[in-house]
């Protein structure tokens, strides 16, 4: 069981992601039952090493906040409290929304970890 936080409306949490051996503590992320995939930040994705490659999926998202240009990584794992999924695919863009945030957590991560949501008590776990 993960706590949950609401700040300015939005439920956040926080993950770690691995990539190539390297993690990284995100402390803001959105959790978005509407968005169908995860995203991190680039300036974030940046410190830990990943960046485009030639061989990367490369697309334009569209959402609430209007539409970018993303590109894809297989990253070795997301980790959030306990819940763990590990070869997932995500999403790097700009994320200029508006608000800091350094990453969303859509719909592909919750489904896989196989999140459940209380929104009265301000938690998420898993089913598993």
């Amino acid at each position: 069981m993960k706590k949950l936080t609401i700040d300015e409306g939005l439920l956040l949490t926080d993950m770690e992601i691995q990539y190539r051996g390297k993690n990284l503590h995100l402390t803001r992320v959105l959790i978005d039952t509407g968005s169908s995939s995860s995203i991190i930040s680039t300036d974030i994705a940046e410190s830990i090493g990943i960046f485009p490659e030639a061989n990367d999926p490369i697309y334009r998202i569209c959402g609430i906040g209007g539409s970018e240009i993303v590109f894809s990584k297989m990253l070795d794992s997301i980790k959030i409290g306990q819940m763990l999924a590990e070869d997932i695919q995500i999403e790097i863009g700009s994320m200029n929304y508006g608000f800091h945030l350094e990453g969303i957590i859509g719909l592909n991560l919750l489904k896989r970890i196989k999140a459940s949501i209380n929104l009265e008590k301000l938690f998420i776990q898993s089913e598993r």
